[in-house]
């Protein structure tokens, strides 16, 4: 009887154990793998140069960097290495400023999660030429008039261009890979002076207007209540200490920034002259040194009276504002553009604009006397770099002088008329219809 119980135990013992080692079983099932999503969440620059090493930021990459094709614009790039979290590779030659970014992995498109200023891109400027001139896409394409250029450095650079309101300011942080149009309607001048902060003043058909930091909201600090439009801007960057040039030759200055005092007035005391100064143009370095130019009703010493080019200016801090008129010129002459490279050395370009006849000038004492140096090709915009080196447009060339504007030979020729040039920190900037054309000297 005990044997039997005994065995009995036995049995249920062993069917237990059983059962255990079938519940064991199920517990080794391997588990299922998960994958985590790569993804780009940075660059170590949102644009540089081609040939410049950039770093791509992410989260499960691939260290083989077989399994990774990185493409602009679908062209393939190379990769130099890879790690889970970082990529590293060489800006490509592009033909856009701005081309679109793809990155696979082992066959497999990676989420971008990149937020800049170029939805998740790379901005691509090409290396800077120092043997000629080269070009780079102009995201601003159009023929329309370009006004004025200001370059605060290589890569911000202001200027207004021709609109349906008059004009506008547009406005590049990058070496012209992205603009913003920058400030509202500036009017028929197209004239404004923007600080290193990215605050200004700017021309209206109203009156002058404030813009603030980062931003394009718009506040008249002065009316013009003599049916006036400016065209010599300038104020210092803490925003208070300022002088403004109107069309008919009126000064206003500031040293808040809000209220402004009439200082200067070239109306002259016969009625039937008076207000037919018609200032154009300009050029400023600082609050004491601005050239404005225009043409103006004058009579030479034979009592003759016609339109002749005229400046009023202020090149000192202690002789005020003075008027300079070419009176030995022949009627229907107009000033029509002016470039200072420091306080002494400037150029003057006039013109006839019943003959188109042209004729540039020169003064190497700031405007108190000036000499014609050439009357040759009818440019029409000029830039210099010093007292001896500069360029001008004429169509679609642009000719270079190295003898302070005396002799002028062809230094490039585009395939669209060229608007506008301009120099600053050893770059020249000019714009054609959708070409920047730059050089680096």
């Amino acid at each position: 009887m005990k044997k039997r119980i005994a065995l009995i135990v036995v049995l249920q013992l062993s069917v237990l154990f059983s059962n255990c080692s079938s519940d064991s079983g199920d517990d080794t099932t391997p588990p299922v793998e998960v994958v985590k999503a790569a993804k780009i969440n940075s660059y170590s620059k949102n644009y540089g140069q081609t040939g410049e090493t950039i770093t791509m930021y992410g989260e499960n990459f691939s260290a083989n960097t077989n399994d990774i094709k990185l493409a602009f614009d679908g062209a393939p790039v190379e990769i130099l290495s890879a790690t889970a979290t970082e990529i590293k590779f060489n800006l490509p030659q592009t033909e856009k400023l701005l081309p679109k970014v793809t990155l696979t992995i082992g066959g497999k498109e990676i989420v971008n999660e990149v937020k800049n200023d170029y939805e998740g891109n790379i901005g691509v400027l090409p290396i800077p030429s120092t043997t000629g001139w080269f070009t780079i896409e102009n995201i601003l394409k159009g023929d329309r008039k370009i006004y004025k250029i200001q370059i605060l450095n290589d890569k911000v650079l202001y200027y207004s261009m021709a609109d349906i309101f008059g004009s506008g300011v547009y406005r590049t942080l990058d070496g012209g890979i992205t603009w913003k149009y920058r400030w509202g309607s500036t009017g028929a001048s197209g004239i404004f002076f923007a600080t290193k902060n990215d605050e200004g003043w700017a021309d209206t058909m109203f009156g002058i207007q404030k813009v603030p930091i980062g931003g394009s909201e718009k506040m008249d600090i002065i009316k013009s209540t003599e049916g006036d439009s400016y065209y010599a801007i300038y104020v210092d960057d803490n925003m208070k200490n300022g002088t403004i040039v109107t069309q008919l030759g009126k000064v206003f200055t500031t040293n808040n920034g809000i209220d402004f005092t009439k200082i200067y007035d070239t109306a002259t005391s016969n009625d039937a002259l008076k207000n037919l100064e018609n200032i154009a143009q300009s050029v400023v370095i600082d609050n004491d040194h601005i050239w404005a130019i225009g043409h103006k009703i004058i009579k030479d010493v034979n009592g003759f009276s016609g339109n002749r080019p005229f400046i009023l200016f202020k090149n000192n801090t202690t002789d005020g504002w003075k008027e300079y008129p070419f009176v030995k010129e022949g009627s229907n002459y107009y000033a029509r553009e002016i470039s200072f490279v420091d306080t002494e050395n400037g150029f003057l370009l006039i013109n006839n604009y019943i003959t188109s006849d042209v004729k540039l000038f020169k003064t190497i004492n700031g405007g108190d006397s000036w000499l014609q140096v050439y009357n040759g090709e009818k440019f029409t915009k000029f830039a210099f770099k010093d007292a001896n080196t500069g360029w001008a447009i004429l169509d679609n060339k642009i000719y270079k002088t190295t003898n302070g504007a005396s002799t002028w030979v062809l230094d490039y020729t585009h395939d669209q008329p060229i608007r506008n040039i301009s120099y600053k920190n050893n770059v020249v900037w000019a714009f054609s219809t959708d070409k920047i054309i730059k050089r680096n000297l």
